[in-house]
C-alpha cells in the first residue's frame, strides 16, 4: 500500500509540472504578444505588416503579401502563403505549399465563431475548414484534419472556389463574400526551385539580404526572452510546493514514527 501510495504521489507531481510547464509557457507567450501588439493584435503603430509576428513564424518560408485579405463585418480573414522544403533520403528537393490562415476581430468575441467553409456558387461544392483558438488570443486560426496550421494549396484551387463564408455555434453566417485565389499566386515554391538549381542548396537566412525575392523570406521564430521570469517563479512556485509537500507528507509523518 505504501509502494502505491508513493507511485500515486509521483503521478500526480509529475501532472502538476506538466500542468505548471505549460501554463507559464502559455502565459508567457500571450504576455509576449499583448505586449508587442497592445489590444489589437495588428500593432497598428509599427511598419510591420498586419500579422507579421503569427505568419512569419511558420516553417520554413512565408510571403508577406496575404493571397486572401478580407475585412468584413467586423472580421478579417487573412491567408498567407507559407512552404517547408526539405531534401528527401535521394536528395530531391521536396516543397510543400500551404497556406496559413487567420480569423481575427478586434470588436467580436471568436469564441463564438464555429468553423469557415469555402463554396463555389455555381457547382453548390463546399470545403469545410476547421477553427482553432491561438493560445488564449482573441485571434483563430484554420487547422487541417491533423490539427496542424498548414492548409493544403489544392484544398483552396480543387473546386475553384470564389465565396468564404464564417459561421458562429448557432449555424448564422458572420461573412459572406467573394474570394478568389490561383495557382499563380503561389510563387514560394518557384523561388526555391530556382535557387536550388543554381546553388545546390536551400537558401539561408543570409541569401535573403541580397536576393530579389518578391516579399519571400525564411521562418523568424519570436523568442520572449523577456517574459522568461514569468517560467522562473512559476516553476519556482511548483518546485517549493513539491518539496514541502514532500517533507510534510514523507518525512516529518517518519520522524513522528521514530519518536
Amino acid at each position: 500500500m505504501r509502494v502505491f501510495g508513493r507511485f500515486l504521489y509521483a503521478l500526480i507531481a509529475v501532472g502538476f509540472f506538466l500542468l505548471s510547464f505549460t501554463y507559464s509557457r502559455d502565459l508567457m507567450l500571450t504576455k509576449y504578444l499583448n505586449d508587442v501588439f497592445g489590444t489589437s493584435l495588428v500593432d497598428e503603430n509599427s511598419d510591420l505588416p498586419k500579422f507579421y509576428y503569427f505568419y512569419s513564424s511558420i516553417p520554413d518560408y512565408y510571403k508577406s503579401d496575404p493571397i486572401i485579405a478580407i475585412e468584413n463585418n467586423g472580421y478579417d480573414i487573412y491567408g498567407y502563403e507559407v512552404a517547408r522544403a526539405n531534401i528527401d533520403a535521394n536528395n530531391n528537393l521536396v516543397i510543400t505549399e500551404s497556406v496559413y490562415l487567420i480569423v481575427y476581430s478586434s470588436t467580436e468575441d471568436l469564441s463564438q465563431v464555429d468553423y469557415l467553409y469555402l463554396e463555389n456558387q455555381t457547382n453548390n461544392a463546399t470545403q469545410e475548414i476547421s477553427l482553432q483558438r491561438f493560445k488564449t488570443l482573441n485571434l483563430i486560426n484554420g487547422i487541417n484534419d491533423e490539427g496542424r496550421v498548414y492548409l493544403a494549396k489544392d484544398l483552396f484551387l480543387d473546386d475553384n472556389y470564389n465565396t468564404i463564408n464564417l459561421v458562429n455555434k448557432d449555424g448564422e453566417l458572420l461573412v459572406s463574400t467573394n474570394f478568389g485565389i490561383s495557382d499563380s499566386d503561389f510563387t514560394i515554391k518557384t523561388f526555391i526551385e530556382t535557387f536550388y538549381t543554381q546553388n545546390n542548396r536551400l537558401p539561408e537566412v543570409s541569401d535573403f539580404e541580397s536576393l530579389t525575392n518578391n516579399n519571400i523570406f525564411p521562418n523568424k521564430p519570436h523568442i520572449a526572452d523577456d517574459y522568461a521570469y514569468i517560467f522562473y517563479i512559476a516553476m519556482g512556485i511548483y518546485f517549493t510546493l513539491l518539496i514541502l509537500s514532500t517533507y510534510l507528507i514523507f518525512f516529518k509523518k517518519r520522524r513522528k514514527d521514530i519518536y
